[in-house]
């Protein structure tokens, strides 16, 4: 007799007389006891499994034994050890220390980068814009290159962080993950090296060393300076102005500093070569040299 499935599991229904009745491998299910009362095997038979059985080799077998679905752990091999978390971690914090020398290394005598904060330099540059500055070059500048340099004093005024703040810029300023003097940056264009003789009349283009200067980086229709001045750049500075002449504080509204506005080279960081981001705006800046490729050198300024 089949013994009945249960409906949703597929188990044996233990209600079931037959299926609580397990039957001895290799019997028949209707085997039973003989008359008289007496059990097991018939006098001269042969037990099932004894030595010399002539019979079927499989009749009173157990049934084939199946390979389990998983395979088991494999044991440990000895002598081996688990990886150790701790070495783990400690060529974890190598890699971040040699990563954090390198951008210092960089950002120190390579290049940085700085976010424009104002509109003073557009067209060239725009409020935004992410721009790369080699840093290698800051003493070798040129009349036509776009710098950034720290703040020569009183030009920007900016509060300085305090508490937590204050201390977590400390430490990038420290690691080099900031630039030095965060907050304290600005970015114009040289018009003027050590020595040179600057005119500007307030109604057209402005001299250096006695020649016209076309300044073909400013916005259309805009004149070189509304504001007369004439000056001679100290020894060791520089002289910047923006390229929004009407939007610039700069070089001309700082004649009363000690520097009488000229910004010592010592404060420069570095000479912008590209602007980085956004994409759309992404490439390489213009070399305005040309510009000033007729003005001569101080000393033979007539």
């Amino acid at each position: 007799m089949t013994s009945p499935l249960d409906k949703t599991s597929g188990h044996l229904d233990p209600s079931d007389p037959a299926a609580s009745s397990p039957t001895t491998p290799g019997a028949s299910a209707s085997s039973a006891p003989s008359p008289g009362g007496a059990e097991g095997p018939a006098p001269g038979a042969a037990s099932p499994g004894a030595a010399g059985d002539a019979g079927d080799p499989e009749d009173g077998a157990l049934p084939p034994s199946f390979p389990p679905t998983t395979r088991p752990e494999p044991l440990p091999v000895p002598g081996s050890e688990p990886p150790r978390p701790a070495r783990r971690r400690g060529s974890t914090l190598l890699v971040v220390v040699v990563v954090l020398v390198l951008t210092a290394l960089i950002k120190t005598f390579v290049l940085q980068t700085f976010e424009i904060p104002s509109a003073s330099m557009e067209p060239t540059l725009m409020t935004g814009d992410r721009v790369i500055v080699t840093v290698y070059d800051a003493g070798q500048v040129e009349r036509g290159d776009v710098v950034v340099f720290a703040d020569p004093g009183g030009w920007l005024h900016v509060e300085e962080p305090t508490g937590l703040r204050g201390a977590v810029q400390d430490t990038l300023e420290l690691l080099r993950l900031l630039p030095q003097d965060t907050g304290h940056h600005l970015i114009k264009r040289v018009i003027g090296l050590p020595g040179d003789h600057i005119v500007a009349t307030g109604q057209g283009p402005i001299t250096v060393n006695g020649v016209t200067i076309d300044e073909t980086y400013l916005p259309e229709g805009m004149a070189s300076s509304e504001t007369a001045f004439e000056v001679t750049v100290p020894e060791d500075c520089v002289w910047v102005m923006g390229d929004n002449r009407t939007n610039s504080m700069d070089s001309r509204f700082h004649r009363d500093d000690a520097h009488g506005g000229a910004v010592p080279l010592e404060q420069v960081v570095g000479v912008t070569k590209a602007v980085l981001w956004p994409p759309g705006r992404a490439g390489l800046l213009e070399d305005p040299r040309s510009v000033f490729s007729q003005v001569p050198a101080p000393s033979s300024a007539q």
